[in-house]
């Protein structure tokens, strides 16, 4: 459990440090906001193709995962700003162990988020497709951070539109995909 606690965690913050190479940071904020949408259009259309929403379906999911996110990446911040006070050595005793609270209670929120989202979507969207969400979110970090690897910050591809991107149709690889024809599988 603290090895998938650890993995998870380490690719939440490789997602945050990935988006924050990919957005813009010495541009306007128009220019932020077209990075933020080509993130969001590249995820709609990466989880609207690995879910195989159907319309009615994405009319559903999209605005009960929209409001997970929103709500969940504020127990997230809890969680890092309770690991920042933790890090401090200039932090007391005292302050430390109210720091362990707010991270074991944001991690609880967190938990709680999750638990309440799989039952709103499980009233939208049948089971096999929910129980897909969390590895398409995992599936979509890892394109994310390929996409970063290969084109760098700035680059024109967003996951799963093409150029030399594993999600596109060019032929080209994606590691983290299972199949194909892939010479680094051993058997």
């Amino acid at each position: 459990m603290k090895r998938l606690f650890a993995i998870s965690f380490a690719l939440c913050i490789l997602s945050i440090a990935a988006f924050a190479q990919w957005m813009p940071q010495g541009g306007s904020d128009q220019d932020r906001r077209q990075g933020a949408d080509r993130i969001n259009a590249a995820k709609v259309a990466f989880f609207t193709q690995q879910l195989d929403l159907s319309v009615a379906e994405a009319e559903k999911f999209w605005p009960i995962y929209n409001e997970y996110n929103k709500d969940v990446e504020q127990a997230r911040a809890g969680i890092r700003g309770a690991m920042m006070k933790m890090n401090d050595p200039n932090k007391k005793a005292d302050e430390l162990k109210a720091a362990l609270k707010e991270y074991t209670d944001s991690q609880k929120k967190e938990a709680q988020l999750t638990e309440n989202y799989i039952t709103k979507l499980l009233r939208v969207m049948p089971v096999e497709k929910v129980a897909k969400v969390f590895t398409t979110e995992d599936m979509f970090r890892m394109q994310l951070l390929y996409q970063f690897r290969q084109g760098g910050p700035g680059g024109n591809n967003a996951p799963g539109q093409g150029g030399n991107n594993p999600g596109g149709n060019n032929g080209s690889r994606n590691p983290w995909q299972r199949g194909g024809n892939n010479n680094n599988n051993t058997k």
